[in-house]
């Protein structure tokens, strides 16, 4: 009993301390096996999610370079084509907010406030009567 709480303490100092953001863009894995060009896929202050082909076992150190960012950083996790990197020091707000792009999305036509009747109130039941 005693070991299974040992790993558990483990595991909850090993999470997340920082927010991750969603990217996308162009990145390389430099190694001392070589380089492995892939993509960015999300960022925080302390790690990221690198994805590309063949990529280095858990443990493996290397130099993650994206944009005009590089740092330090090793494998913690390695799977289906991405891995979980760990910086060795955390990164700066900044290089986490150049990195981030703002995704438009299209929602349609604003309304005409000409349909819509003022002072009157819509009854909820055919709100949800129409939206079905």
């Amino acid at each position: 009993m005693a070991l299974f709480q040992r790993k558990q303490v483990a595991s909850q100092s090993e999470r997340r301390t920082s927010r991750r953001h969603s990217v996308d863009c162009p990145a390389s894995l430099r190694l001392l096996g070589g380089e492995r060009r892939g993509r960015l896929r999300d960022l925080s202050l302390d790690g990221a999610c690198f994805e590309a082909e063949d990529l280095p076992a858990s443990g493996i150190s290397g130099l993650l370079a994206w944009g005009d960012q590089e740092h330090w950083c090793k494998v913690v996790w390695s799977r289906d084509g991405s891995c979980g990197l760990v910086f060795e020091r955390s990164i700066l707000q900044a290089a986490v907010d150049a990195s981030v792009q703002t995704v438009e999305v299209e929602t349609g036509p604003v309304a005409n406030f000409s349909n819509i009747p003022l002072g009157q109130k819509r009854s909820r039941r055919a709100f949800l009567v129409s939206e079905s």
